[in-house]
């Protein structure tokens, strides 16, 4: 993306224009600034349609002003910005997504203590003409599609937690016993079981065979008759009182099914983010054969890694790339007290938990991590600030194997953390 004051530069004798975009659902508040401040005539409203986005073209059009002498900017909020950014770019315009604490900044800085659309709108163009604004960084297509995915596979992560959680909770109402004689309630095996039969009451019907029949459909598991008749026994003996059975039976099996469903849309996910770090060819990604020789770091943290990160050439310095992973103390002052206990809330909260993963399989597979890690126990940190630390380091060290695409090499990982 070209930086804005290559956008912003002017020629002798030509005054530039700027499109002040405030984004929405539904709609898009616009206002355009001449070069001395001045808008030309009163904002306007466009809707979110394809109609509306030519209406403006249109409007641009006959101000007879040279599109090139035109700067659009908005605020990369969600994802409202995408569809009309990308309508203008395909159509020559010059436009710039903003990230929206940088606009915030502006705002307060205009000393305007209001917030409206139309006020929005200004200041976006505001900040334009004044040449202090930076483009956020947009993703390429491949970037952006591993992001969607990887961003829906960590929804449906929680969602499986969430759903366990409470499945855990109702076994242990409707048939504890259950719970006492399978290791993992929600295996493949148990999945199918419970998806037939949820409570003690069901289960104090059936037969060993009945049983069998559906666990040994499935690999993985040594289940034999006497397992069988072990749990249809306990529910025999079951300390369920029975109560509202049928209805607690569906809320279980309701659960189940929304695990296994998720579980195979995580596979799903899976395969298409794999085939995404491929290589047109179908070969491996030398960036990531790179990133796989750091041991302790696996395919999942370089995924997470590359598409949070994006083109790693866009950050000057390793310290301005850790400024960008939020892996630094949010330093709080009362009075002459400095306290830097805190990690900062910046950064994106994915990146910063695959980090941590990994420096906690660091301890067991790089020893040079593992000797940080220890450096750091010894200076009083404790194990979580420790592993904080080697996070940063992992970091430090993925973005100077990125820049110079060599693989790991321990005796040059020197990087301050």
């Amino acid at each position: 993306m070209p930086a804005l004051k290559e956008l912003t530069l002017k020629k002798k004798g030509v005054a530039m224009h700027y499109l002040g975009i405030d984004v929405s659902k539904a709609s898009h508040q616009c206002v355009i600034l001449d070069a001395e401040g001045e808008a030309l005539g009163k904002s306007f409203t466009i809707q979110s349609s394809k109609d509306d986005f030519a209406n403006l073209v249109k409007k641009l059009s006959d101000l007879n002003i040279p599109q090139t002498d035109i700067i659009a900017g908005l605020e990369a909020t969600g994802n409202l910005w995408e569809n009309i950014y990308v309508y203008l770019k395909e159509r020559g315009f010059n436009i710039v997504l903003l990230n929206p604490f940088q606009t915030n900044k502006f705002h307060q800085a205009m000393l305007k203590k209001a917030k409206t659309d139309s006020i929005d709108a200004l200041v976006i163009a505001g900040l334009l003409r004044s040449g202090c604004a930076a483009g956020s960084y947009i993703p390429d297509e491949e970037i952006q599609s591993l992001r969607d995915l990887i961003r829906l596979k960590d929804g449906y992560l929680k969602d499986t937690k969430n759903y366990k959680r409470k499945a855990y909770s109702l076994l242990n109402l409707v048939f504890p016993e259950f719970l006492n004689l399978i290791k993992d309630p929600f295996n493949i095996s148990c999945t199918e079981i419970l998806s037939k039969y949820q409570t003690a009451s069901d289960f104090k019907n059936i037969r060993p065979k009945d049983l069998l029949k559906i666990a040994r459909g499935h690999q993985g598991n040594n289940y034999d008759e006497a397992w069988a008749g072990k749990i249809i026994q306990a529910a025999k003996d079951s300390i369920y009182s029975g109560k509202a059975s049928k209805a607690r039976g569906i809320v279980v099996k309701s659960l189940v099914l929304n695990i296994k469903n998720l579980k195979e849309q995580m596979i799903e996910l899976d395969n298409e983010i794999q085939n995404i770090l491929k290589t047109d060819d179908g070969s491996s990604n030398n960036d990531i054969d790179n990133l796989l020789t750091i041991p302790g770091v696996g395919p999942k943290t370089i995924a997470v890694f590359i598409a949070e990160v994006g083109d790693i050439t866009r950050f000057a310095s390793c310290k301005d790339f850790i400024g960008f992973v939020g892996l630094y103390p949010k330093i709080e002052q009362s009075g002459s007290s400095l306290n830097r206990a805190k990690l900062t809330t910046k950064g994106s909260r994915l990146l910063k938990h695959a980090l941590y993963m990994a420096s906690v399989a660091s301890l067991i597979h790089n020893p040079y991590l593992k000797s940080v890690y220890n450096d750091k126990l010894s200076q009083g940190k404790c194990a979580k600030q420790a592993l904080i630390v080697v996070s940063r380091k992992i970091a430090c060290i993925m973005y100077s194997m990125l820049k110079n695409n060599t693989v790991y090499n321990p005796g040059r990982v020197a990087i301050a953390a």
